[in-house]
């Protein structure tokens, strides 16, 4: 069995009205049975985050996913050596991030964006999160078994953490899912308010089951456009103004 990923990015309503582009990005590496997938949230008061959030979605997917693809028993490692393992992957993200700032001679902070991340098999996975977004893996149909990441906001509830803050790897959070994903779902905090069920326990079933019925019949370029027309459908612009991108991996 392998994994079938569905991912897409909409520009939400208060950029489109700017002319902002969008300022979320996703990636994903898959290395035999491995799977890493990304998600990334640029800041919105960041002049640059749209291009900070795709570096490092890019880069991170890559570093982390050939890292497990050469030592896949890191998955079945203790919390603190994943979490290093973790740590090197987001500096080499990171470092991309500054190499780009130092040559377009601009402040890093101009390139903020959030993580949340999956690295899993067959048999088990981990949650790596740096700031808001949401990450759930579900053992089970209809979310029986769930493992929810959480986001995590500053002392207001507008605020966040980003890779490219001084403070980063204090910020930086593993969570162990022990048993086999059968769904994953990645997403910024944009796609939260219709993805997600009150109290972001679970995903929200009347939308996610439909939607993944969907997936489930075609094939990831046709699964991944269908996804971008829900995410900007207009109808969306009433539940949120934010950009929205959502990370749908089944497995096959």
């Amino acid at each position: 069995m392998g994994w079938r990923i569905y991912a897409a990015s909409a520009v939400g309503s208060s950029h489109l009205d700017k002319g902002i582009p969008c300022q979320d990005a996703c990636a994903f590496h898959v290395s035999g049975d491995v799977l890493t997938a990304v998600v990334c949230d640029g800041a919105g008061s960041a002049a640059h985050s749209d291009i900070g959030a795709r570096l490092i979605a890019d880069a991170l997917a890559r570093a982390l996913g050939e890292r497990l693809g050469a030592e896949p028993d890191l998955l079945e490692a203790s919390r603190e050596e994943f979490f290093e393992a973790a740590a090197d992957a987001a500096a080499q993200a990171r470092a991309s991030v500054v190499e780009r700032a130092r040559a377009d001679g601009r402040a890093l902070g101009d390139y903020a964006a959030t993580v949340v991340a999956y690295a899993g098999d067959a048999r088990r996975g981990w949650f790596l999160h740096i700031g808001d977004g949401i990450g759930v893996a579900e053992a089970g149909e209809g979310g029986a078994g769930a493992v929810v990441s959480l986001p995590a906001n500053g002392e207001y509830a507008n605020e966040t953490y980003f890779l490219t803050g001084e403070g980063w790897r204090e910020q930086l959070r593993v969570l162990e899912v022990p048993a086999p994903t059968a769904r994953l779902a990645l997403m910024s905090d944009g796609a939260m308010p219709f993805a997600m069920a009150r109290g972001n326990a679970a995903l929200y079933a009347p939308f996610i089951d439909p939607v993944s019925r969907y997936l489930a019949t075609v094939d990831e370029d046709e699964g991944s456009r269908a996804l971008h027309g829900t995410l900007a459908d207009p109808r969306t612009h009433g539940i949120t103004s934010d950009d929205k991108t959502l990370l749908i991996a089944l497995r096959a």
